[in-house]
């Protein structure tokens, strides 16, 4: 990170977080998006609903003095909820009832009781802790029933909220909206570079090669892709740094976005663009490519439907596949790969169809056939192709690689 940025620590509390009831999404969240914003995240710590424990966490952070503390979950009306106690006890001030957050809980409970035909008052007992606030602090908006806390210690600003991912992350973004508007955040670049078709070790040496004390840089890998972030100070030199850098990976290795924009972002655009229409035909990925093209906002412009065709007959009754195909080549093998998006093209009435057929495993490879072998078709107005994948690894991993490379495979064909 650029020298002089603000630094940030995210704590998360839930026993769900811990246990495997429940798979964070808000840490990750918030710490890219705080890292997009030129923020340096610290620490990022996740603690049980133990008043013991989280307020010994919460001493620690503040200890390092961070500008930004972010504190997601224990914001409601159960027992385990302990987040203002312990943020008061921390900051060595009483809980008060906050006449705003009051408003807020009544009004947002009797919305909840009306649509629920309950009875309001019997609610209203249970969900008024929830405007019990450190003493100096101010209630934040609810994006559900519980208001959010913003409170300081020292330098550090502090904010809390509910840990229910849509209202986690509503109302930290309403927040971030207040803190650029109170210039906050620094004056940074934020490069997104997606690489697809190499792996690390290729584009590692390309950036080793240059300069990049004046960029901070930060690689991921995962689903079958190399991404690199470039954040710097918009100032020339290192600007100029920056470019260098970008210059050098779509020089080296297979750069397919230097925008940010991922995929599925660049598929979507490109089908609009086009006015292209898209339908899928899956097998051992299940449905997982359409859930994918679904995901996305106004995806009915482009996306027709699919078709999961997971056993033999289905491929030869919802998609044409020859019985004679199936049994001379496999299910698992380029002509029914070809045959699988032919067919849904035809049957869906498509611009373009993507057919996914392979093993996922862990059972079921052969020598000839191993787990990780995936072939890929895209049939469209200037005929098919067909991509043999070996991926070897486990399910989820092969199911989620063969879903991009899908996607890859038909954002070539749409390249001007």
């Amino acid at each position: 990170m650029p020298p002089g940025a603000p630094r940030a620590t995210v704590v998360l509390t839930g026993n769900e977080l811990l246990d495997g009831r429940t798979r964070d999404s808000n840490g990750a969240f918030v710490c890219e998006d705080l890292s997009r914003r030129g923020v340096k995240v610290m620490e990022s710590l996740t603690v049980a609903d133990d008043r013991e424990r989280f307020s010994a966490c919460l001493r620690h952070a503040l200890e390092n003095e961070p500008d930004l503390l972010v504190l997601g979950g224990g914001l409601g009306t159960t027992h385990d909820d302990l987040t203002a106690e312990c943020l008061a006890e921390v900051l060595g001030v009483p809980l008060e009832e906050d006449p705003r957050a009051l408003a807020w809980v009544e009004e947002k409970m009797r919305e909840v009781a009306a649509r629920r035909r309950l009875d309001f008052d019997a609610l209203f007992v249970l969900a008024r802790r929830q405007a019990r606030l450190p003493a100096g602090s101010t209630p934040v908006p609810p994006a559900g029933v519980a208001p959010g806390i913003a409170a300081r210690a020292g330098t550090t600003r502090i904010f809390a909220y509910p840990g229910v991912p849509y209202e986690f992350r509503h109302m930290w973004l309403e927040t971030a909206a207040s803190l650029e508007r109170d210039g906050f955040f620094p004056d940074v670049a934020v490069r997104t570079v997606r690489i697809f078709g190499v792996g690390e070790l290729q584009v590692g040496p390309v950036l080793d090669a240059l300069p990049q004390d004046r960029v901070e840089l930060g690689i991921t890998v995962g689903g079958g892709e190399v991404t690199v972030r470039l954040r710097n100070r918009r100032e020339a030199a290192a600007e100029a740094q920056a470019d260098d850098l970008v210059a050098a990976l779509e020089a080296a290795v297979p750069v397919y976005s230097t925008d940010g924009r991922t995929v599925d972002d660049l598929v979507a655009d490109g089908l609009r663009s086009r006015g292209a229409t898209l339908a899928v035909a899956e097998s051992c990925t299940g449905g997982l490519l359409g859930a994918r093209l679904t995901a996305r906002p106004g995806s009915s412009d482009y996306f027709v439907g699919g078709v999961i065709s997971y056993s033999n007959q289905a491929k030869m009754d919802l998609l044409g596949v020859p019985a004679d195909m199936l049994t001379r080549h496999g299910a698992v093998s380029e002509e029914v790969a070809a045959a699988m998006a032919e067919g849904a093209r035809a049957a869906l009435r498509a611009d373009f169809a993507l057919s996914i057929t392979g093993v996922a495993g862990p059972d079921g490879g052969t020598p000839e056939k191993p787990v990780g072998l995936v072939y890929l078709g895209c049939a469209g107005p200037d005929g098919t192709r067909v991509r043999r994948n070996g991926h070897p690894a486990d399910r989820d991993t092969v199911r989620t690689f063969s879903a991009t490379s899908a996607l890859h495979l038909l954002l070539a064909g749409l390249a001007p």
